[in-house]
């Protein structure tokens, strides 16, 4: 027979993890970063305005998985957020009919996490046929390894990223009050998680069977009335001044062997690829040493460089943001790319 003393210490121990129990029970049963519940092939529901902001690494991966079966893709958009907007129809127009492509992107993605999905696709046997590769002059700086809960990669994906790890770091973002009381009582506490950054109200239209999102509205806009999408608040919240030129080298020799790496596997898999170094708003163009070495690596046939286009690099008319490139605008960008056409750095020594 326990002691009384016993079951007291018992009960007041049940009662002292009584709360961390229900933080718990409440974090899986909200799934609030849509990390716990299998992927079911969408990620937000009719009439979202606002979301927890999204790993889409994460999210690139699961829906691979889920679609994949019957998509059986053999062509892949690789890139950070930027890629996104490179969309399917209009990449399609330059690959063979049968060509059955996916994005498999990453929010602000590495060489390292390219390098990841390549070998991933491969170790389950995927022939990538043909593949695009977004590759902004950001990049090449990039840590090879993000703990950022928007940025770390997927465990199947990144060998160093375990399973314990990936959910330790969501549930650490998880604890902070702001956003427990948010998924308790979101009326009162949207503007706050909003300003901090915990969620955001950027919902795109997504087609989930190829990992894309898109802004319908914005493109209409943009295509038929462009002063309604480009009001003078919106220019006026992304100007900026034009960065100095020309920029300085970032391919350093962990950088040269990740871009090795990677032109090794595409060779090895037989794929027909390209890579589009796109314009950034501020005119942040790409060293002429940086697209010599990429040249070098890759093939000069397959790399094009469009970061030195001064017209896109300033005018704030190609962009959604301050970073993201029109849909429209990406889609000249492909046809440049696969009629060969590449802009040279105008601080290149001949």
């Amino acid at each position: 027979m326990r002691k009384p003393g016993m079951k007291r210490f018992i009960l007041l121990t049940l009662l002292a993890a009584l709360p961390v129990l229900l933080l718990v029970a409440f974090y899986i049963i909200r799934d609030p970063f849509h990390v716990i519940k299998p992927y079911r092939g969408k990620i937000y529901n009719p009439g979202d305005t606002i979301s927890l902001t999204i790993n889409w690494g994460h999210v690139t991966v699961e829906s691979y998985k889920y679609f994949n079966p019957e998509g059986q893709f053999d062509s892949f958009i690789f890139g950070s957020s930027l890629s996104g907007y490179y969309l399917i129809k209009d990449w399609k127009t330059h690959l063979p009919d049968d060509a059955r492509p996916f994005h498999f992107n990453a929010s602000r993605e590495t060489l390292y996490g390219i390098l990841n999905k390549l070998y991933y696709l491969g170790s389950h046997k995927v022939k990538i046929k043909h593949a695009l590769i977004v590759m902004e002059d950001e990049m090449l700086m990039r840590r090879p390894l993000d703990a950022d809960v928007l940025f770390v990669q997927h465990p199947q994906t990144a060998p160093e990223v375990s399973w314990w790890k990936f959910h330790q770091l969501y549930f650490n973002a998880y604890r902070h009050p702001e956003l427990v009381a948010y998924l308790l009582c979101p009326g009162p506490m949207t503007k706050m998680v909003l300003d901090k950054g915990y969620a955001t109200t950027d919902i795109s239209d997504r087609d989930e069977s190829i990992n894309e999102g898109s802004y319908h509205l914005a493109d209409s806009l943009i295509a038929n009335d462009p002063d309604a999408f480009f009001t003078p608040e919106h220019i006026a919240q992304y100007s900026l001044p034009p960065k100095q030129m020309p920029c300085q080298d970032k391919i350093t020799a962990e950088v040269e062997w990740l871009l090795n790496n990677i032109a090794r596997v595409l060779e090895h898999m037989g794929t027909d690829y390209h890579i589009i170094i796109p314009p950034h708003y501020g005119y942040e163009a790409i060293s002429s040493s940086d697209l010599y070495t990429m040249e070098v690596i890759f093939g000069q046939g397959r790399v094009h460089d469009y970061s030195h286009d001064p017209k896109t690099g300033i005018d704030i008319h190609y962009y959604y943001d301050d970073g993201h490139l029109v849909a429209q605008e990406c889609a000249h960008l492909m046809d440049s790319a696969y009629n060969e056409v590449t802009l040279p750095s105008p601080y290149l020594k001949h």
